[in-house]
């Protein structure tokens, strides 16, 4: 034991009393800021949430944008197709025009020639009406086969007029997503002024959260120390006796001790060296198994995310990466959100598109390419987290992420703008979706709306690590990752960064979704 140490202040009785009535006047007063907390918090909550709602609204007019320019280069592909037939066509009908000529010209001169052919006899006559049939005969053929192609060419005017009309339809449907997206960012601009004054309250409701539990971990501390300061004289006194006690029984056993532990110490030696080894041994080999697993789960995760990014539209850029003109070359049609439509309807006729690739078909092939989608369900949510949460700290920039990393953010006109996302790299709340699930090969969409629509729908009393939180009626306000215990990982708002936050209830979405 070692020596006696100071004895403690024992404080009064009526000392006590007096401290013990001040903590229950002050009960009341706790009681009251823990409630003022909640509402502040709630407060809190619902102007974040309409700030995203804005964010993500620019963010989904942006996504219908690149899907509509999608469709009018698959309706100009077709335009072009057609013209091709019909130019094909009109070139055999001018070679068959030119036939019938030539066969016109030839009986043009046998049928001069009659009265020579009559005068050599009745078998050069016979021999001439002959020639006069075939001559019909090929004449009338011709005739018919240029009448078949003169109304194959009809029938490919008419094509080529029907998918002009498709086009028409699908460069009107660009024109009315590109209306979207202004309307939706001249929105955001008008409710700047609105959107500031909520962001200072936010603050301000901060400021009184902030002095509400110092006040009341204030009142708290008080209350513990009054009873430990009895508690500790009451400790002081008993050990007081039990130490002298134990000094005595301790010398006396120390001896024994000593010896005892001298040779224990040579035997456990030994042992303990021989132990050390093999355990070495084991975790040096269990280390070259990890590195060489996590090498090859991090290589496939690269892959599969490379690929989904080389197939997806560029997020942040507004103008028609694909050609105007007829004659262009095709260019490779990015990945659509919605799935494209196969064929129009001009006029009261069907009219065939081709094929667009959807993000579903993206994610079938960056997970056959690359691999990543090997291994059980459990090791494909890790390979998600991790991904997630290897950017905490990274910026929030609104409109960043793609599936190999963060990424510059755009102009809102507004909050975004004050806070100078578009000269930041970093994630908003779906770009760090996107980039975590692509890890596995799962292509989504940067609009939390369109991932809502993805995977298979979960009660939020029944959500599991890995599955995606959204907040507003229809999920178009922030999207979250849920990792277990009441955590989520989440890319919050313009001025923080990507962190790990307890799970808000309030404003959630009626449903969680479940990718993997």
């Amino acid at each position: 034991m070692g020596p006696a140490v100071a004895e403690p202040t024992n404080p009064s009785d009526s000392d006590i009393e007096a401290a013990l009535r001040a903590v229950e006047q002050g009960q009341g007063n706790v009681a009251g800021l823990a409630g003022a907390i909640a509402r502040v918090q709630e407060e809190i909550n619902s102007v974040e949430l309409r700030m995203g709602e804005l964010r993500e609204g620019v963010n989904k007019a942006l996504v219908d944008l690149h899907d509509a320019q999608a469709s009018a280069e698959q309706a100009r592909q077709g335009v072009r197709s057609a013209r091709d037939r019909l130019n094909s066509t009109q070139e055999e009908i001018e070679a068959a025009q030119a036939k019938l000529d030539e066969i016109s010209r030839t009986a043009y001169r046998h049928s001069n020639g009659g009265g020579i052919e009559a005068a050599a006899g009745d078998d050069a006559a016979r021999d001439a009406i002959d020639r006069q049939t075939y001559i019909r005969t090929n004449a009338e053929e011709q005739r018919a086969a240029i009448h078949d192609l003169d109304q194959a060419r009809t029938e490919h005017a008419n094509e080529e007029s029907r998918l002009r009309a498709a086009r028409d339809l699908a460069e009107q449907r660009e024109s009315e997503a590109a209306q979207a997206k202004d309307a939706a960012e001249a929105r955001i601009r008008e409710t700047f002024d609105q959107l500031s004054s909520e962001n200072a309250r936010r603050q301000e409701l901060v400021t009184q959260r902030d002095l509400a539990q110092a006040e009341l971990d204030g009142n708290r501390q008080k209350a513990d120390e009054l009873h430990q300061q009895r508690k500790e004289y009451e400790a002081y006194q008993k050990a007081e006796e039990e130490r002298k006690a134990a000094e005595k029984a301790a010398a006396e056993a120390a001896e024994q001790r000593r010896l005892a532990e001298e040779a224990a110490q040579k035997a456990a030696a030994a042992e303990r060296a021989e132990r050390e080894r093999q355990a070495e041994a084991a975790r040096q080999s269990e280390e070259r198994k990890e590195a060489e697993r996590k090498a090859m789960a991090d290589k496939a995760a690269q892959a599969a995310a490379e690929l989904i990014k080389a197939a997806s539209a560029e997020h942040t850029q507004t103008e028609n990466p694909y050609p105007t003109g007829e004659d262009a070359a095709n260019a490779m049609i990015a990945a659509t959100t919605n799935q494209s439509e196969q064929s129009a309807t001009v006029n009261g006729t069907e009219v065939p598109l081709g094929e667009v690739p959807s993000n579903e078909s993206v994610s079938q092939q960056a997970a056959a390419a690359s691999g990543a989608a090997t291994g059980d369900r459990a090791q494909q949510i890790e390979t998600v987290i991790n991904r997630a949460m290897s950017q905490l700290g990274m910026p929030y920039a609104w409109g960043g992420g793609t599936a190999t990393g963060p990424s510059q953010g755009i102009r809102d006109g507004g909050v975004a703008d004050s806070y100078g996302d578009y000269n930041k790299i970093g994630f908003d709340c779906s770009g760090l979706v996107l980039y975590a699930f692509a890890g596995v090969g799962i292509s989504l969409p940067h609009y939390t709306g369109y991932q809502y629509q993805q995977g298979t729908k979960v009660n939020i009393n029944e959500i599991q690590r890995g599955d995606l939180l959204f907040w507003g009626p229809n999920a178009e306000n922030h999207v979250a990752i849920y990792l277990g215990n009441g955590q989520m990982i989440e890319a919050p708002q313009s001025g923080s960064t990507v962190q790990v936050s307890p799970v808000r209830y309030s404003g959630m979405s009626p449903y969680a979704v479940r990718l993997i």
